[in-house]
């Protein structure tokens, strides 16, 4: 595994010119990097890897797909999502279009008070169908499929994605259908702040119901991810994308380092995911 943003000295977010002498924004530096951004190893069992270019390129469609349907800077969106390559790009997306976050811990967990979001993105949209806000609808298959070729610059196509099953609310939109007619490149204003700083505003939405972290068979605090000297590695069998996550991701691709997802339910790394760890040269976890 390579760094992402080696030639980026301060990282995605710090370092970088465009060639006419200006500095990068957190964005164009992403989208500039040829280099893995995403390693997905829990998604079909497939090893997918993402380039900052492709995530960028998921990223901007969903932000267009956010302005079209009238969400931008002073819109608040729920997300309800597992973790998984996909779910991470549509964060961003959610974070280049400008928009106010707020993530379910839960599938679960009581909707949000109506005057508080305008827009939930689920993948039990089911779940949402009496909620007053929009709703976008995100498949299982969308979230699990390897998708490899989609948006990939090695195939050059960005052929049909998977659709939510029948039976959604009458009233969702199909994220996989909509936004892969979005065009590649997102020319909204950024947000004048560091990535970092954008999802630092964000937030879970509280759950009536009990979020105590798992322990193992001896009682010790699961971690859900872990810092390593090249990257992080995130535990995404069963995990929900949360606030915590996020920040963990963002601050990873901000340093211009990658995220790689690995089966495992916990972040101890024994057995095969410390095998994928050492496979990726993410090195030893940072003290």
């Amino acid at each position: 595994m390579v760094n992402l943003g080696t030639n980026l000295p301060g990282g995605a977010a710090g370092g970088g010119t465009h060639p006419s002498g200006r500095r990068l924004t957190w964005f164009e530096a992403i989208a500039a990097s040829p280099r893995p951004a995403v390693v997905d190893h829990a998604a079909d069992g497939d090893r997918i890897e993402l380039s900052g270019r492709v995530l960028a390129n998921w990223a901007a469609k969903t932000a267009n797909l956010l302005d079209i349907e009238g969400h931008g800077p002073g819109s608040t969106i729920l997300v309800d999502l597992p973790l998984g390559w996909k779910s991470l790009a549509l964060l961003l997306g959610a974070a280049r279009a400008g928009v106010q976050v707020r993530f379910a811990p839960l599938s679960s967990s009581a909707p949000a008070k109506p005057e508080s979001v305008d827009l939930v993105v689920s993948g039990t949209p089911g779940a949402w169908s009496e909620h007053p806000a929009d709703l976008w609808a995100v498949s299982p298959r969308t979230l699990t499929s390897s998708g490899a070729s989609e948006f990939s610059e090695a195939s050059g196509a960005s052929g049909p994605l998977p659709s939510p099953e029948a039976g959604l609310p009458s009233h969702a939109l199909d994220y996989a259908a909509e936004v892969q007619m979005q065009a590649d490149q997102c020319h909204l204003p950024l947000p004048g702040t560091s990535l970092p700083s954008l999802v630092e505003a964000w937030e879970d939405l509280p759950s009536p119901q009990s979020t105590e972290q798992p322990t193992d068979h001896d009682g010790a605090r699961l971690s859900r991810w872990s810092h390593r000297e090249r990257g992080l590695v995130v535990a995404a069998a069963g995990g929900r994308l949360d606030y915590g996550a996020a920040r963990a991701v963002v601050g990873t691709w901000d340093r211009g380092l990658p995220v790689v997802l690995v089966p495992e339910s916990d972040t101890d790394l024994s057995g095969a995911s410390a095998k994928l760890v050492e496979a990726e040269r993410l090195g030893n976890p940072r003290q």
